[in-house]
């Protein structure tokens, strides 16, 4: 065999081993280094259009954060704008009802000034003459006097029904034009309470005292247990009317709004406690739930789902002798709100020092639930209300208002997929601590965030 055979890739017998087998040629080498490289290359080129992919899906998911907040935020000015020109225009019926009642009393002043004018000479009053026109019925001396005061008064009137119509859309116009805050809303707004703010959690806040309506709050009540140990601290409430739900885009499922009947009710003046649940657990031998770290005591009980909250409450009825349960839904909003038409029992916008959530300044946002009465009470004495802990309440979940009761009965007739509760918590925004805010979770839901406050009846 020629030797230059083997050497020719072309060669027959270089294509062929011993067995007969074809033999692999340096170009048909060569062609697969090549695909392999396109392989090798076609690989890097799909890697890094997925890595500039994956930077634009997360420069999307940043922006989309953006708008979702700033939407947040401009949902919140609206709400506030809607309030304070409600505010603006009840004050513009004020003013024309008072003017109205002005002019009332000018054509009164009229009709009398006309009366005086017509009425005869007396004895005791001397008449005078009037010397420019002749034929022109005589005056009484006293006339004279009587209707000066009288035309001054109009005039007195007629520029003080003005000024107060000036000042109003002045106020109005300006703002409008965003150079000033709207009186209506300066005046729903309560200022700033002077609070020790605590500066680790655990440290104690002086309460801040409120003044309730003494047509709502009857008084503190508290029920003591077989072994006469004592119960929940209770409020008694009077009930009355309110409006429940809002007409606002932030709170899709709180419309429509509806003025309900309250009837008279005791709720908690406090969520109810791990010191509270424990004493059940004991009692009951009933699953202890967890604290997740923070302490047990008067920090509110956590990690219990609705049925959980049923039984406590069954018990508790059966050591007191008295009918307790979770608050309706309208009963909850009706004393959440202490009686305040704002978004929030003490205004329209959130405050730094009123409660625990994920942006509300105190030292438990985001990482904690706060021990019980660390934050000011409300108008009916009530605390917590707002953040800490979300709170389950007696009715079903449904998307809307629309057919809901007109009194504070719970709607939970018919199947119930879904439990309301309220009142946002420390892991959520601000946005959700609003009153008229719903919140949804299946009834065996536990979580960290949600607990409850008790109720009974009167």
């Amino acid at each position: 065999m020629d030797p230059k055979e083997d050497l020719d890739p072309e060669s027959p017998t270089s294509r062929a081993d011993p067995a007969g087998r074809p033999k692999a040629t340096r170009r048909d080498t060569d062609r697969r280094d090549d695909r392999d490289l396109d392989s090798v290359a076609d690989l890097f080129a799909l890697e890094q259009e997925a890595e500039r992919t994956r930077a634009a899906l997360l420069d999307r998911e940043r922006a989309l954060e953006s708008i979702s907040a700033e939407c947040r935020r401009l949902e919140d000015l609206i709400e506030d704008r809607h309030l304070a020109y409600d505010g603006l225009k009840q004050e513009h019926e004020r003013k024309l009802r008072a003017l109205d009642l002005a002019r009332q009393r000018i054509a009164q002043l009229e009709a009398e000034l006309e009366r005086l004018r017509s009425r005869e000479t007396s004895g005791w009053a001397a008449p005078l003459a009037d010397d420019t026109e002749p034929g022109r019925p005589l005056s009484p001396a006293w006339a004279i006097p009587v209707r000066s005061g009288v035309v001054a008064l109009l005039v007195v009137a007629s520029l003080a029904a003005g000024a107060g119509l000036t000042m109003l859309w002045s106020s109005l116009g300006t703002w409008w034009n965003g150079t000033r805050t709207p009186p209506a809303l300066a005046e729903r707004s309560e200022p700033t309470p002077s609070l020790s703010t605590p500066t680790e959690p655990g440290a104690a806040v002086e309460p801040e005292a409120t003044t309730a309506p003494p047509a709502v709050v009857v008084g503190v009540r508290q029920d003591r247990l077989r072994d006469g140990s004592p119960g929940p601290l209770l409020m008694e409430l009077a009930g009355g009317r309110f409006v429940m739900g809002r007409e606002t885009p932030g709170a899709p499922d709180a419309y429509p709004a509806r003025e309900v009947q309250v009837g008279a009710f005791l709720i908690g003046v406090h969520e109810v406690t791990f010191d509270d649940y424990d004493r059940f657990v004991r009692a009951t031998g009933r699953r202890a739930p967890r604290d997740f770290g923070w302490g047990r005591g008067s920090r509110p009980v956590v990690d219990v789902d609705w049925s959980d909250a049923q039984a406590y409450l069954a018990w508790l009825s059966r050591e007191t002798g008295q009918r307790y349960r979770l608050p309706s839904e309208a009963e909850w909003e009706f004393a959440a709100g202490g009686g305040s038409e704002t978004s929030f029992w003490w205004g329209a916008s959130v405050e730094t020092g009123r409660a625990a959530c994920f942006d509300c300044g105190s030292p438990w946002d985001g990482l904690s639930t706060a021990p019980v009465g660390r934050f000011p009470a409300n108008p009916f004495g009530l605390y917590d209300t707002a953040g800490n802990v979300a709170e389950w309440v007696a009715d079903c979940y449904r998307p809307n208002y629309e057919g809901a009761p007109l009194d504070a009965r719970p709607w939970d007739q018919g199947a119930c997929e879904f439990r309301v509760e309220r009142g946002g918590s420390f892991a959520r925004s601000a946005h959700s601590m609003r009153t008229f805010v719903r919140g949804r979770m299946a009834s065996d839901t536990r979580l960290n965030l949600l607990g409850f406050r008790v109720a009974r009846d009167p």
